[in-house]
């Protein structure tokens, strides 16, 4: 395929295609997961926790606390009752000598844990802020009593301690469980991806930008699934999520360009490096498909239904487009391998 560039559009929608799987991983974080069988609910706060704010986040992995009165001071003790976290006037602070914070992956190079509960706690500031969210284990420990189970259910209590200004007090909750919907939307996603990626073969002599089609459909769904994603608050939206989010609208703009583009050549370049995209972004939001609850601002419904399309029409366009490419580049050969003979 020979890309000819016009007025520099092509230029644009190339670049742009080109950083399609960059725009994904604009996120909080490549760890984040996004979805989930369990959700840890928050049903009571104890005493004294009037200038605390607490939210569960993604699920039942992390939890974020905000102080929302900087004189108060919290100490969140570890699983051994060690110090773990404290938020005071100046920040929060992390003990690097904390066990917990090795288990429960709060990653810093420079952990210096003990064994000892009653060890001196290290604290180390992790920011002037007072707001912080950390890999909390306590709130899914119970997660393997689900293990099997066939209907929704509250599988038990949790519990995270807390000492605000000296009194002890807890965060407590339950954690409730979805079961998963197996594999049916993926083995619906392949059949889909085999329907699509029969009828471009077929189409595209009669219909050459059926193939267009396709990717101009997966283009427009990885953008609602993508902003829908980066809108989805931890525990709210930030200025890298709005950021990502704008920098999506770009990159979706410009492959729109590309694929409604006058240039043919050009339309079919476009729409395999969208359905490239697709196929990348399909497996990236995989467990959207194999689990209850999606992690996004879209109802899990909207969100499997377009996680099962993306990867459907996106490897259509991709397998369309790249039989496209090798049907021009046959003759080609075939042309220059006659040249050569004559010569």
């Amino acid at each position: 395929m020979t890309l000819r560039t016009r007025g520099g559009v092509p230029v644009l929608g190339v670049a742009a295609v080109l950083a399609f799987p960059g725009a994904a991983l604009a996120h909080v974080g490549a760890t984040a997961p996004v979805a989930t069988n369990f959700n840890a609910r928050i049903t009571a706060f104890g005493p004294h926790t009037g200038a605390l704010e607490a939210k569960v986040v993604d699920g039942d992995q992390m939890l974020w606390l905000r102080v929302r009165i900087p004189s108060t001071t919290v100490l969140v003790p570890g699983v051994l009752g060690e110090p773990l976290l404290r938020f005071d006037a100046r920040g929060v602070w992390l003990n690097l000598r904390s066990i917990t914070a090795q288990t429960d992956r709060i990653d810093r190079f420079d952990l210096k844990t003990s064994a000892n509960p009653g060890a001196p706690p290290l604290w180390h500031r992790l920011t002037s802020g007072h707001a912080y969210g950390w890999h909390e284990h306590r709130l899914h420990v119970l997660e393997p009593v689900a293990r099997g189970k066939s209907r929704a259910e509250t599988v038990g209590p949790w519990s995270v301690p807390l000492v605000v200004n000296g009194h002890r007090t807890a965060l407590d909750g339950v954690l409730d469980y979805r079961p998963p919907p197996g594999w049916t939307w993926v083995a619906l996603a392949c059949l889909l991806a085999l329907a699509s990626s029969a009828g471009a073969l077929f189409a595209r002599r009669r219909a050459p930008d059926a193939v267009v089609a396709l990717g101009l459909a997966a283009t427009l769904l990885i953008w609602a699934v993508r902003t829908g994603r980066e809108l989805y608050g931890r525990p709210a939206v930030g200025v890298a999520g709005i950021v990502s989010v704008a920098v999506t609208s770009i990159v979706g703009v410009a492959l729109l360009l590309g694929l409604l583009h006058r240039d043919r050549e050009l339309r079919i370049f476009t729409a395999f490096f969208a359905g490239f995209g697709s196929l990348y972004q399909g497996l990236t939001m995989l467990p959207v498909l194999t689990h209850a609850t999606a992690l996004t601002v879209l109802p899990s419904g909207v969100a499997r239904v377009s996680v099962t399309l993306i990867l459907g029409l996106g490897v259509g366009a991709l397998v369309g487009s790249g039989a496209e490419e090798l049907r021009e580049r046959v003759p080609r050969a075939r042309a220059v391998r006659e040249l050569g003979g004559l010569a």
